[in-house]
């Protein structure tokens, strides 16, 4: 049986980022304060601010450097962060061995490390804004993009099938009877249902493909350079594979079941000419047409020619 992620890991993941950072952002800030406590109060200058590495042994540092989930990687600041932290470190090792030899420092190379200071935390604080950006793209429930943002991702892929003259394709998913589950087994029993559901598609399709969860039980998908014939028959493979996994749940009075769902497809195209909200209604039509045909089915919907 195919395992399932559990609730929300996608969302686990981004808020466990989000707390990572934090941390560095108090790490740094106690790394600033001790520096500016011995600069001020002359005391001794221990290695951590003079070393030539020390960028990398610092509190900060060691987050930067350590282990990052690809939320933070892909993160336009990230990589933006490792230059404007050397250039701090840089600054105040330039002072500091100014501060030993008793040497006076100008105020240029002071006002250059302030700069470097500000535009260090502003980055970093952009880094945590972008990944609580990311946090509220996703359903909590099953960690698939949500309503919003999958229809931001669509409006993108429409423009780039402009672009390119390309086709891609996008599918609406609705579980069938699910209401059943839910009235029969209990609304717990519906999530782990919906959650690995969720998780199956993830799994069954490619990594560029695209999840979001529409509403409920529906789901949408979107398969970029696929023909709507090609996406019918990746679809059938998802849709057979579905109905032969069993699903663990926990019944009513707590007793262990093993359950099977299946659900119905309706696929259509993104094209020139054709934009998301057009797709969508397509798709849309094709997924009826399938549930009307008797659920666990897939029907096509061509333009020009309805759904097939």
């Amino acid at each position: 049986m195919l395992s399932e992620s559990g609730q929300s890991t996608v969302v686990a993941k981004i808020n466990y980022d989000i707390s990572t950072i934090n941390k560095a952002i108090m790490q740094h800030s106690r790394w600033l304060g001790e520096w500016n406590k011995k600069l001020i109060c002359e005391q001794p200058i221990s290695d951590e601010f003079m070393q030539s590495d020390a960028y990398k042994h610092c509190g900060f540092g060691l987050w930067y450097y350590g282990e990052h989930s690809h939320f933070t990687l892909e993160q336009d600041e990230f990589p933006r962060l490792e230059q404007l932290h050397k250039s701090i470190h840089e600054s105040v090792r330039y002072i500091m061995l100014k501060a030993t030899k008793k040497s006076a420092i100008a105020p240029q190379y002071y006002d250059s490390f302030i700069a470097s200071e500000a535009a260090f935390t502003r980055s970093l604080v952009n880094l945590r804004d972008s990944l609580f950006g990311q946090l509220y793209s996703f359903d909590f429930l099953t960690g698939v993009y949500n309503r919003q943002a999958f229809y931001s991702l669509l409006d993108k892929e429409f423009a780039r099938v402009e672009r390119a003259s390309s086709v891609s394709s996008i599918v609406m998913v609705d579980l069938d009877y699910f209401k059943k589950v839910n009235d029969q087994y209990g609304h717990q029993a519906g999530d782990k249902v919906l959650t690995y559901f969720a998780h199956y598609l993830k799994e069954s399709l490619r990594s560029y493909d695209s999840i979001g969860r529409y509403g409920g039980e529906e789901f949408l998908l979107c398969l970029p350079d696929t023909s709507v014939d090609d996406a019918k028959v990746i679809m059938d493979r998802v849709r057979e594979e579905l109905a032969a996994q069993p699903i663990d749940i926990v019944g009513p009075k707590n007793q262990p079941l093993s359950i099977n769902i299946t659900a119905s497809f309706g696929v259509s195209s993104i094209s020139k000419g054709h934009p998301t909200s057009e797709a969508i209604t397509s798709a849309d039509l094709a997924m009826y047409e399938a549930k009307s045909a008797g659920r666990n089915q897939v029907s096509a919907y061509y333009y020009g020619a309805g759904s097939v």
